[in-house]
């Protein structure tokens, strides 16, 4: 029987269309994230960063705050990368997980920094959302 993350691997390294995707896939893989043991993120953690690209783009779309902490953690790790896009999608899905209790987590992480330093490089709708999101967590 596979583990949860097993399924997750298996599913985001399948082939979708973007329209499959948009419409029911993201909601698939968010199903099984919420099935994750301890176990099961513990090897996501161990392994996100040795995953395709377009992997952890999928990851990203799908981890928002209705999965848990591990997801924010997974996510602010993500937020690590020089990739456009992964960076773009991790920040919308840091942006469900700004409830007060979190605001220091994003805070700790020179977050801020580096959304500031990507913004001239954005679409200016992109510019607009991630302000917003700036003005969210400041405390």
């Amino acid at each position: 029987m596979k583990t949860m993350y097993e399924r997750l691997d298996e599913y985001l390294s399948g082939y979708f269309t973007d329209d499959y995707w948009y419409d029911d896939g993201f909601q698939i893989a968010e199903e099984i994230l919420i099935e994750f043991n301890k176990e099961d993120w513990d090897r996501l953690t161990d392994s996100i960063l040795l995953k395709p690209i377009e992997w952890q783009i999928r990851f990203a779309y799908c981890a928002d705050s209705n999965i848990n902490n591990e997801a924010l953690e997974i996510l602010l790790l993500l937020c690590g990368t020089d990739n456009g896009e992964l960076f773009e999608t991790s920040i919308d899905s840091l942006r469900t997980y700004c409830q007060l209790d979190n605001q220091g987590i994003v805070i700790d992480n020179d977050l801020v920094d580096k959304i500031q330093k990507w913004l001239p490089r954005c679409s200016i709708p992109t510019q607009k959302v991630w302000k917003e999101f700036i003005n969210s967590i400041k405390v």
